[in-house]
């Protein structure tokens, strides 16, 4: 967990470009990294079929659109864009009530994604849990708080209570 002290975190990497869809519960749209500047932003990654952990993450995400300013966007990644379509995305996002305005539910080809969780956001991935389908998808249970400039700032423990009130401090700051 990177963070804590009385000022944010300092910047770490920026993000390379990308080029994914934004779904949200009114619709789609393009997003890429000139998307996100000029805004903070909390990062997940999930995926809508898992039995694992996924289910409390985007809990805990809800809990962060309650808790933050909302000038601060939230971006959930997903790591099965295979079953994950917009379709289905929109139907979780109804499913935890977010916000059209800042709360984003991403997706795109799977080398895409996999090269941003990797290379961008350069989070090692775990074991998940086994999908319905039988289908072992990994991914990690760290959430990511980026800069206005679209740098990687922090990661955070997405199953932890007190990482989630440091990152919700950290991300208040920026």
């Amino acid at each position: 967990m990177l963070g804590g002290c009385s000022k944010a975190p300092q910047g770490l990497r920026t993000l390379p470009d990308f080029s994914l869809t934004a779904v949200t519960v009114d619709g789609t749209s393009p997003l890429d990294r000139r998307a996100l500047r000029g805004r903070a932003w909390v990062a997940d990654f999930v995926f809508t079929r898992c039995t694992g952990p996924c289910p409390m993450l985007t809990a805990n995400m809800a809990g962060l659109q309650k808790r933050l300013p909302r000038k601060i966007g939230l971006l959930s990644f997903t790591v099965d864009p295979d079953h994950d379509s917009p379709e289905v995305l929109n139907v979780y996002a109804r499913k935890f009530s977010a916000d059209p305005q800042r709360w984003f539910f991403v997706t795109g080809e799977k080398s895409a994604l996999t090269g941003l969780l990797r290379d961008g956001f350069k989070m090692s991935v775990r074991e998940g849990a086994v999908a319905e389908s039988g289908a072992n998808i990994t991914h990690t249970t760290r959430f990511v708080l980026i800069d206005a400039q679209t740098r990687v700032r922090g990661s955070y423990d997405g199953e932890d209570p007190a990482a989630l009130d440091l990152l919700t401090a950290d991300a208040e700051r920026l």
